[in-house]
């Protein structure tokens, strides 16, 4: 009994292990010419505003 538990647990942390480095995924490179500024965090200015002072 106590080696199935202990394959099961190597198993149970094989698996854990594979899934873990599937879901972090590799490092985003920037591709040469794609947007590096999202424009997140810049200020919002409302369209139906009259632009003339």
């Amino acid at each position: 009994m106590l080696p199935t538990l202990i394959v099961l647990l190597l198993v149970v942390v094989a698996v854990a292990a594979i899934v873990w480095v599937v879901r972090k995924g590799p490092k985003h490179i920037p591709r040469p010419g794609e947007d590096q500024d999202t424009a997140w965090n810049d200020p919002i200015t409302p369209a139906d505003r009259d632009p003339r002072p």
